[in-house]
């Protein structure tokens, strides 16, 4: 009785609502172990508290979206890009600021990040675009084009302020392009294109003088020199500046963290000593204190292990499905939830410079965590629709014993 009630509730692929889950209790135990002693002093049970909230809304996110059916999604794509398109510029241009970036407005007395949604909205409309080539509605030309112009309008307000955020989207949708096997000269040309863009942004960066941006919207070209300074080898090493002074002491005490943790065990959840002297420990940097506490083995290769799963189960339902929009929908998901993690583990592990990308799933912030929980069930729902797709090629192949 109990478990069919179960499976009417959490419909859809198993292993994925036990990732999902999975990941859920890992971030209410480190949000809340990753709290310093001073948070806790104020409130013993506020930051747990505060967070399970979100983790509830996330989980009921998640059961909503999953019932939703796929079609949907594809007839909603043009309008939630528009929406959160220009819920993202609205953001940039009048929204709150934090530190030294413009990237969140209020809504009901939360701050909510728009670039989190912009790229939901970039998703859901390019699985469209893709589609409909594959359905033989449009040319491949055409279709990079309008790929082309929908990422530049989510990407050109998020890297005002947000570098890391933009080449997660960027490499995001070139897997997917990838993925939908353009054709091979169309994409060598779009390649050697992107590479050259990409040098061409990294040295027109480094020649811009600081001085003319201070005070200017792209003011964060300095912090921007100062990391591209310290991770290639040609950039000067900046000795004297000051600019990122205070990202140098969580790269310090995020790596006492992880050098300080043990092969197989760490030193247990709760017993953190790094976590009070990282301001974003619940978030930024929560990877480390993960290490730290659960040991390299555990910790480290197992949380991998969990992403990476996730990934590449996502693959195996969308190879499933014969619906191109569907598939190009969830692998995109995971390509973004599995890109994300990458990125905040090398950054908590000193591979990339610090910026301000939560684990997916696990770190404080709402605006990520329901981001993440609409992706896992839009890929809950196609696994739905293909479940229904194999269970009805079985039903017309089987042939009863005579």
């Amino acid at each position: 009785m109990s478990r069919n009630i179960i499976k009417r509730i959490f419909k859809g692929d198993t292993v994925t609502w036990i990732l999902f889950a999975v990941l859920c209790a890992i971030s209410l135990v480190e949000v809340f172990s990753a709290a310093s002693r001073l948070t806790i002093r104020y409130s013993l049970w506020g930051p747990l508290i505060g967070h399970a909230k979100f983790l509830l809304l996330s989980i009921f996110t998640a059961l909503v979206v999953h019932n939703i059916p796929m079609e949907w999604f594809k007839k909603a794509a043009p309008y939630v890009y528009a929406l959160f398109t220009a819920l993202l510029i609205y953001g940039t241009l009048f929204g709150e600021t934090k530190g030294d970036a413009t990237r969140w407005i209020s809504i009901a007395g939360h701050s909510v990040q728009p670039s989190e949604f912009a790229r939901l909205g970039l998703l859901l409309i390019i699985s469209k675009f893709i589609a409909d080539w594959q359905e033989d509605n449009e040319t491949a030309w055409n279709t990079l084009k309008k790929i082309i112009i929908v990422t530049l309008g989510v990407c050109i307000p998020i890297v005002i302020t947000n570098l890391s955020t933009t080449l997660i989207i960027l490499s995001a949708v070139y897997m997917i392009l990838v993925l939908a096997k353009l054709p091979r000269k169309l994409m060598a040309k779009f390649t050697m294109a992107c590479i050259v863009l990409a040098i061409a942004g990294a040295t027109t960066i480094m020649i811009i003088p600081v001085e003319s941006v201070r005070g200017t919207p792209f003011k964060r070209i300095e912090t921007w020199q100062s990391r591209i300074s310290k991770y290639m080898p040609f950039g000067e090493k900046q000795e004297e500046k000051k600019v990122d002074d205070g990202k140098d002491d969580q790269r310090k005490y995020a790596n006492i963290a992880i050098a300080s943790s043990g092969i197989i065990f760490g030193k247990g959840p709760g017993n953190s000593e790094e976590r009070e002297y990282l301001p974003e420990a619940y978030s930024d940097l929560i990877y480390a204190i993960i290490i730290e506490e659960w040991g390299l083995i555990i910790g480290c290769v197992g949380l991998l292990i969990l992403y990476l799963t996730l990934l590449f189960h996502t693959g195996q339902i969308a190879k499933n499905c014969d619906d191109p929009f569907a598939a190009y929908l969830i692998m995109g998901a995971a390509l973004l939830i599995g890109i994300q993690a990458m990125i905040h583990m090398s950054i908590s592990t000193g591979l990339f410079p610090i910026s301000g990308q939560p684990l997916p799933l696990i770190s404080r912030g709402g605006s990520s965590l329901i981001v993440n929980s609409v992706y896992i069930g839009m890929i809950l729902s196609v696994s739905r629709y293909a479940g229904k797709l194999k269970a009805e090629k079985e039903k017309r192949n089987y042939t009863p014993a005579e």
